[in-house]
């Protein structure tokens, strides 16, 4: 009986004494866990890109489009009458002319008649002229002889000087015709008054012509014209000598300009955008004196940049650094500054200020929800220095390097 009772009591001690060692093992090894401090949690400040301020002097472009045409444009109308015989058919519409380039010419034989019939008139009156000079010199030889005194209205009379004015005035008349004779004969001849682009024709061979009738529709060739619209706030600074001027054709390359002229400021707004225009010229567009540039179509919309230099110095700025309109954010000591500016003008992809920044400062081009003077902010590129309190970690055990695990030497299980 008492054998059974110690072998009971030895049975049920054991498990508990396992229970026991295995707490004790558990307890050890969960003693060195490092544990999370239930401190604030801080917000890391955002990262943002920044773009320092240029001080200098940049020049101000205005790009915009607009229509091509011609300085001169002209409707050729004949200025005598008469049958067309013969018309230069190798020219047509797109055909470059030079001065005085024949185009067609009318019937010359009633011009001819005419200038022969007032040659003959002038021979006429010229033997006139002579028949008088030579009696008015009978006249004053017997006038001389006569040894009298006349009033002057008289002695006019008597030496026959109206006569001799007559006859002077009818050879003046005579030449006169002589010389609108050769004039109509010249004018049967159409030719180009300019170095022009043909753009119509309007008339055959055997079509009856008269002063009014068109013939060609003419365009000069020597420069063409562009009205640009420009805002009005930047007519003051585009308007001077030094301005360059660039062109570009609509079916030109991407990269492909010419060199264009600024002829003056329209000052006219324009009455719905309130815009104000500029014209500018491209000197020779067909190319015909330097072949190995491109040509500028008549009517074509062209791109046109319009450079202006400046003399002082701007500070200038991307406009990505501008937000709201006129303020940026500054970036000192990695905390941003709001100060507001004052935008000059718009040049391509940048702000010109006229006040508020010196140069040199650091802008922040990151569009941020909410941002506040003062705020905390991390630059891109710039590498944070981490600590162990900032994400809330406690290094484990005391103060030093932390201890290394030891596991309790495994005893044997007794029998």
């Amino acid at each position: 009986m008492l054998k059974q009772l110690k072998r009971l009591n030895w049975n049920f001690a054991l498990p508990i004494a396992l229970i026991l060692l295995a707490v004790l093992i558990a307890s050890w090894l969960l003693r060195d866990k490092p544990t999370m401090s239930r401190g604030d949690r801080k917000t890391p400040p955002p990262t943002v890109d920044t773009v320092v301020a240029e001080r200098g002097q940049f020049p101000l472009t205005v790009t915009g489009l607009g229509l091509v045409t011609a300085r001169e444009t002209v409707e050729l109308q004949p200025q005598v009458e008469g049958r067309v015989e013969w018309i230069d058919y190798g020219l047509g519409p797109g055909s470059t002319l030079e001065r005085g380039q024949p185009l067609l010419r009318i019937e010359a034989e009633p011009y001819q008649l005419a200038l022969q019939t007032a040659r003959s008139t002038l021979a006429e009156r010229r033997a006139e002229l002579q028949q008088e000079e030579g009696q008015r010199a009978v006249a004053q030889e017997e006038y001389a002889l006569l040894g009298a005194t006349l009033p002057e209205a008289d002695r006019a009379l008597v030496l026959r000087e109206p006569q001799l004015a007559a006859a002077r005035a009818r050879v003046d008349s005579a030449e006169a015709q002589v010389r609108l004779a050769e004039r109509d004969l010249r004018l049967t001849r159409i030719t180009s008054p300019f170095t022009a682009l043909l753009v119509s024709r309007s008339v055959d061979v055997g079509d009856r012509v008269a002063p009014g009738t068109e013939l060609y529709t003419l365009a000069g060739a020597e420069r063409f014209q562009i009205e640009v619209e420009v805002p009005a706030s930047r007519l003051r600074y585009v308007s001077s000598p030094d301005t360059e001027v660039r062109i570009r054709g609509s079916q030109w390359p991407e990269d492909q300009y010419r060199q264009g002229d600024f002829v003056r400021a329209i000052p006219v707004l324009e009455e719905q955008g309130r815009l104000a225009r500029v014209l500018v010229e491209l000197k020779d567009p067909l190319a015909i004196d330097d072949p190995s540039q491109p040509q500028l179509l008549l009517n074509d919309l062209a791109q046109v940049e319009i450079t202006a230099r400046t003399t002082s110095d701007r500070v200038r700025v991307p406009l990505t650094a501008v937000q709201d309109g006129d303020v940026v954010w500054i970036v000192q000591g990695n905390r941003i500054q709001i100060r507001p500016v004052n935008i000059e003008y718009l040049s391509d992809d940048y702000a010109v200020l006229a006040s508020g920044l010196r140069g040199g400062e650091r802008l922040v081009t990151t569009r941020l929800t909410t941002v506040t003077s003062g705020m905390p902010v991390r630059v891109a590129g710039e590498e944070p220095v981490q600590r162990p309190e900032a994400l809330g970690m406690r290094a484990p055990g005391a103060e030093g390097e932390p201890r290394q695990r030891q596991m309790p030497p495994q005893g044997r299980r007794g029998e």
